[in-house]
């Protein structure tokens, strides 16, 4: 496993030479290969940009440019990507979108369910076809509050997210731990899900097919 950088590093040197000098060593995640898909990354904010990743036939290419022609992008304000990466900021709900960034870092069984974290290989063909964008808000927990938005499929991000999903760092630990249901987190209130609730629900159809495919 490549040693992750111990401080910040700036957003284009982190993309652009750390990254896919990383997933060069630790090779792609499984299920990648044979796959000629587009992933996009936005960091809004000083420094920030907008980055292609292109993994080709298990080959990571990253690309500084528009980003409005991946099938799916995260898109986040740099302070948060930092806060995920090196700050221990968003709780086990960042965790899980930070494995996307840290090749070769072995992933706990716990989860947050099928929005906590990167979308498997395998989902991305699905997800470009799903137009809209979902905002994730983790409120409390270590260094305050922490978002990241998920755009699906191709075009510019919305000014107004389709959908957000807040949760407390508290209850996304409960739910990385197990010991709260995803189901029971939403009817309980513990998970708050306002605006167009169909594209969460295509997005989670989407991803928990592909992971059940995934394990055969």
């Amino acid at each position: 496993m490549p040693e992750f950088p111990a401080s910040p590093l700036a957003p284009a040197e982190f993309m652009e030479q750390w990254l896919p000098a990383a997933f060069a060593e630790t090779g792609l995640p499984p299920g990648s290969e044979g796959l000629d898909v587009r992933l996009g990354i936005q960091l809004d904010g000083e420094g920030g940009g907008e980055w292609v990743f292109h993994m080709d036939n298990g080959t990571l290419h990253v690309t500084a440019g528009s980003r409005e022609e991946t099938a799916f992008s995260y898109v986040q304000s740099v302070e948060d990507w930092r806060g995920a990466l090196w700050e221990g900021r968003g709780g086990a709900m960042a965790e899980g979108f930070a494995r996307f960034f840290q090749p070769g870092k072995e992933i706990n069984e716990g989860s947050v369910g099928a929005l906590g974290g990167a979308p498997p290989p395998q989902a991305l063909g699905q997800l470009e076809r799903l137009d809209g964008c979902i905002r994730i808000a983790v409120t409390g927990g270590q260094g305050g509050d922490w978002g990241v938005g998920l755009r699906l499929g191709p075009g510019p991000v919305p000014e107004e997210p389709t959908c957000t999903v807040s949760i407390t760092a508290e209850d996304a630990q409960a739910l990385s731990s197990g010991e709260l249901d995803p189901m029971q987190a939403f009817m309980g209130g513990n998970m708050v899900v306002t605006g167009d609730m169909t594209l969460m629900l295509q997005m989670q159809a989407v991803m928990m097919q592909a992971a059940q495919d995934a394990a055969r």
